[in-house]
């Protein structure tokens, strides 16, 4: 279908594509703005980590008042070692199947149950009014 020379020119092609988009990636995460001092440049860093912080952004997102993000770190990994030793959480023996083997999902079942009884208790309420208003004597009517 495709001669060996449209292969190599293809693959080529697709060759300088990528080059080019990697290169431009790591341009554009290592390099200043241009027209900016190295000094302007570190402020505008500091900055943006100091807005980060205040804002709960990117390497502070998640983390508490109050904590730095290597802090809340050395907590989060605290904490999973001791789930894993107390069999805690995702390390549960008993993890997200009961007995039967049957997820905790919504049962729909237990559901349908439900909705069948409730609706057999308005059938019934409804009776007791309607047969409670309809008495079996007939209404007197008044002469005068």
């Amino acid at each position: 279908m495709f001669t060996s020379t449209t292969r190599m020119v293809a693959t080529v092609l697709a060759a300088l594509a990528v080059l080019a988009a990697v290169t431009g990636l790591a341009q554009a995460a290592t390099s200043k703005p241009a027209g900016m001092s190295k000094a302007e440049y570190r402020a505008l860093i500091i900055r943006g980590d100091a807005l980060n912080e205040k804002y709960r952004l990117g390497r502070w997102q998640n983390v508490p008042q109050g904590m730095t993000p290597d802090e809340y770190r050395a907590l989060t990994i605290r904490s999973e070692a001791l789930n894993k030793q107390y069999h805690l959480g995702k390390w549960s023996t008993a993890s997200s199947t009961s007995a039967t083997g049957v997820s905790h999902g919504f049962s729909w079942g237990a559901f349908g149950i439900g909705a069948v009884a409730m609706l057999g208790l308005v059938l019934l309420a409804g009776g007791v009014v309607a047969g409670s208003r309809h008495s079996r004597e007939t209404p007197r009517v008044r002469t005068s």
